[in-house]
């Protein structure tokens, strides 16, 4: 099949125009707020590529010719570079951002919050972004007995928030979504399409094991309201090794337990990291599990995917590598 890509600037297909400087197109999609990312390459011989201005709006659509594109994402571009010399090819390259990271997500402010869920929390924050909310019901309904902001932007305060109850928050086409990390799960909590890699067909691989961070167990601590002691929780990571404390207490019972839970989750995951090279397919996204078979002992199992990069190149192939990092306990 032929891939097929369009860049679209208030409805006009750019890629005609761009059809003879055309070099690549490298897609970005990201797990949390790292955010997702564009950046186009032209042949820019003689300077003739015009430059763009700040904070024009792109919407890229990415797929192949026999079966149609769907939405791959909407970008403001952020900055450009030129490079050349030496009797290499002069190239222009653009970078944009995901549309939806805007500046008032970065200015300060203070607001607090009594016994109200995540969900409540993130629709506040979500609405301060000029955002509709997503969130995976997992974890929409958990209380939290008080919690503040104390001068952190939105979009700040969102990634510790998520970070600490074990989740990603990303804002992208419109919406802020909050999903468990490591899950596989998208913001509805349906399960994202597993992506499934094998030797057989692949472009390149490469895995690495961690030999640290490996502890046993996480433990947090509380404040106990019924008899003004601090108590502690433990949860297991189901690895050997030290015990790992989260030195600041939580406010509950329920929060110390989640705190750790989440902690243990993250620090398994930090175990391992795999990246594979395949052929681009427009249903695989950020977040989804991979099962990989075929190649050895250490590299076959689940991962869960971390980042895709997607690069459209001028000889009309489409390659994507998917970084991964090793699955939660």
């Amino acid at each position: 099949m032929t891939p097929f890509l369009q860049i679209l600037k208030g409805g006009a297909d750019l890629m005609p125009s761009m059809a003879p400087y055309f070099i690549r197109a490298t897609i970005t999609d990201a797990v949390g707020i790292e955010n997702d990312t564009l950046e186009i390459e032209l042949d820019d011989e003689g300077g003739q590529i015009p430059l763009p201005a700040e904070d024009d709006e792109l919407t890229v659509l990415a797929g192949y010719r026999e079966t149609g594109v769907s939405l791959a994402g909407v970008f403001k571009v952020q900055g450009w570079s030129v490079t050349g010399g030496g009797g290499d090819a002069e190239v222009f390259a653009m970078t944009a951002r995901a549309a939806s990271l805007t500046q008032k997500g970065k200015a300060g402010g203070n607001r607090h919050w009594d016994q109200k869920t995540l969900k409540d929390v993130f629709a506040d924050i979500a609405a301060d972004l000029g955002l509709s909310l997503s969130i995976d019901p997992l974890l929409a309904s958990r209380i939290l007995p008080w919690l503040a902001r104390w001068e952190a932007s939105p979009i700040d305060f969102a990634t510790r928030l998520a970070a600490e109850h074990g989740a990603a928050v990303k804002p992208a086409g419109g919406r802020l979504s909050v999903v468990e990390r490591g899950s596989g799960r998208g913001a509805s909590g349906a399960p994202l399409p597993v992506i499934r890699v094998n030797r057989i067909g692949s472009l390149g691989w490469q895995a690495e094991g961690e030999p640290r961070p490996r502890f046993s167990d996480v433990v947090a601590s509380y404040h106990d309201p019924k008899d003004g002691k601090r108590k502690t929780i433990k949860h297991s990571t189901g690895r050997k090794g030290p015990v790992h404390t989260i030195i600041h207490p939580r406010a509950s019972e329920d929060e110390a337990k989640e705190a750790a839970a989440s902690k243990a989750r993250d620090l398994t995951m930090q175990t391992g990291s795999a990246s594979f090279t395949v052929t681009y397919d427009p249903a695989y996204s950020a977040g989804a599990i991979v099962e990989a078979s075929g190649f050895r002992d250490g590299v076959d199992g689940r991962w869960v995917s971390e980042t895709i990069e997607t690069s459209f190149e001028k000889d009309g192939g489409a390659i994507s590598v998917i970084s991964c990092k090793a699955p939660p306990a």
